[in-house]
């Protein structure tokens, strides 16, 4: 197999882990802020559009997509016995699963389900603590991204260099 393959499912993680870096990052910077500062009924009504929006494929694609190549791309250095280069992946692809997947599933979908029951005119009273709770937990993903977008994008820029560096065994003295 040509070596170049393994620089596709490595070109898509990055681009995906970047384009996503930059949804969260851009909702972590502007959206987030503009909502801290509306009245319960308007940050009601805004988050239930707001959570309307992701359940499209385009998103779909990317969220799965940024959280499926990390993997592909370590199993494929992997398999080509590049073990440094699967490693790094691998950690890249955790990490991103842990910190955005993972953090997304425990804690802002379960958040997005409460804020769509909710009915604009009678808000629950503790409305700013899951407010809180979702922007922190947004901020975690956002930071996740970015770590995990700069670790792709430093795999592919070091690609060639990586795998050319010696596999150092371990070997038992008698």
């Amino acid at each position: 197999m040509n070596p170049k393959i393994l620089l596709i499912p490595q070109l898509l993680a990055t681009i995906l882990l970047g384009i996503l870096c930059g949804v969260f990052t851009a909702f972590t910077l502007d959206v987030a802020p503009a909502l801290q500062q509306v009245d319960a009924t308007t940050y009601t009504q805004m988050q239930q559009h707001l959570n309307q929006t992701p359940r499209n494929l385009g998103f779909a694609l990317l969220f799965f997509g940024a959280t499926l190549f990390p993997f592909v791309s370590a199993g494929m250095a992997a398999w080509k016995s590049q073990r440094r280069v699967a490693l790094y992946w691998l950690i890249v692809a955790l990490v991103h699963f842990i910190g955005v997947y993972w953090v997304s599933i425990v804690i802002n979908i379960p958040l997005h389900q409460e804020i769509l029951g909710w009915n604009p005119a009678a808000l629950p009273s503790d409305w700013q603590s899951t407010r809180d709770g979702w922007a922190n937990g947004n901020l975690i993903r956002t930071l996740t991204e970015g770590a995990c977008f700069i670790g792709a994008l430093t795999l592919v820029v070091l690609r060639s260099w990586l795998a050319a560096q010696p596999v150092y065994v371990m070997r038992r003295q008698n």
